[in-house]
């Protein structure tokens, strides 16, 4: 069947068919996602011949193209060679799409090695911002602006981001609390109720102490949210709502690693648009919370009242 010209037209927004490419990776079946590698490797070149051209060079098959066209909404290989072409000529002075290396090898300079740090971290961030769903996101910060109480989830590399975010949210008035153990995580769960959020980030979606504690908040009626680089993953299963996340992988930087300025990047845009939604409040908190610690910071001395 066709796919309706909503979804044939999706991955040409904002992001263009690559960054759509590098959303869909992680979710791929095996010969779909070597032929998305590809792709993704040497844009241009891959398409360049037919489509048994690009199943061989990928390992694969002419059926495992056209699975991946489905995946991304065109119309059959034709239509994958022209979209792909044209999003790769017109970012190729863009610096998220200039492939420096993603390999960097032991002999490699200081300069190059930051040099391919700074471009994947830029196509991470710029790839997630291009594919997020804002109005998710909007939803999601209308809740959490507005909730009794909000819980994080996430254990690991990923509780780094739930403390930020818990950190964030508790200066400008939110009551929230970040769990990583799964036994408190489990215990606070069972203390909310409609009203509530629940936010759990997962790099994978799999991680099973993650995926009980969203779950545990969901059965009493709070609202779920999952932060994840997997959109079918089990965690984003169990979640009313979903935040993808887009990683750039490196040598030394793979999978959860990798991930963490996309999920930053999550981080960021939902605490700034709690904060715009409680404006007055949140100055006057900030305002507060940065007198309140002032006289702990070296060089600053607390003005003496006048007489």
């Amino acid at each position: 069947m066709t796919p309706p010209a909503e979804v044939r037209t999706r991955s040409m927004r904002s992001g263009g068919i690559l960054a759509e490419l590098r959303r869909l990776l992680p979710d791929l079946p095996d010969s779909v996602r070597r032929t998305a590698e590809r792709v993704l490797a040497d844009p241009v070149a891959s398409v360049a011949g037919t489509i048994t051209d690009l199943a061989e060079a990928s390992g694969t098959s002419p059926s495992a193209v056209s699975r991946l066209c489905r995946r991304l909404g065109v119309d059959g290989y034709p239509a994958l060679r022209i979209a792909v072409v044209a999003d790769a000529t017109a970012s190729a002075s863009s610096p998220w799409e200039i492939d420096i290396s993603r390999t960097i090898g032991p002999t490699d300079s200081l300069e190059d090695v930051a040099g391919t740090l700074g471009a994947a971290t830029s196509r991470a961030v710029h790839d997630t911002l291009a594919g997020l769903d804002l109005d998710v996101l909007r939803d999601v910060a209308h809740a959490v602006a507005g909730a009794r109480r909000v819980h994080l989830y996430g254990v690991s590399g990923s509780a780094v981001m739930t403390a930020e975010l818990q950190l964030r949210l508790h200066r400008i008035g939110i009551a929230t609390w970040s769990f990583a153990d799964v036994h408190e995580g489990l215990t606070g769960a069972a203390l909310l109720g409609p009203g509530d959020v629940a936010i759990a980030v997962s790099y994978t979606g799999e991680t099973i102490e993650t995926l009980e504690m969203l779950r545990a908040a969901g059965s009493r009626d709070a609202l779920t949210v999952a932060v994840t680089g997997a959109p079918r993953s089990s965690l984003a299963a169990v979640a009313d709502r979903i935040l993808v996340t887009v990683t750039e992988e490196t040598t030394f930087r793979e999978g959860p690693l990798a991930a963490r300025f996309s999920e930053l990047t999550v981080v960021e845009l939902l605490y700034l648009a709690v904060g715009q939604l409680t404006y007055e409040r949140t100055t006057e908190l900030l305002t507060q919370t940065a007198l309140a610690v002032r006289r702990h910071q070296a060089g600053r001395t607390e003005r003496k009242p006048r007489r």
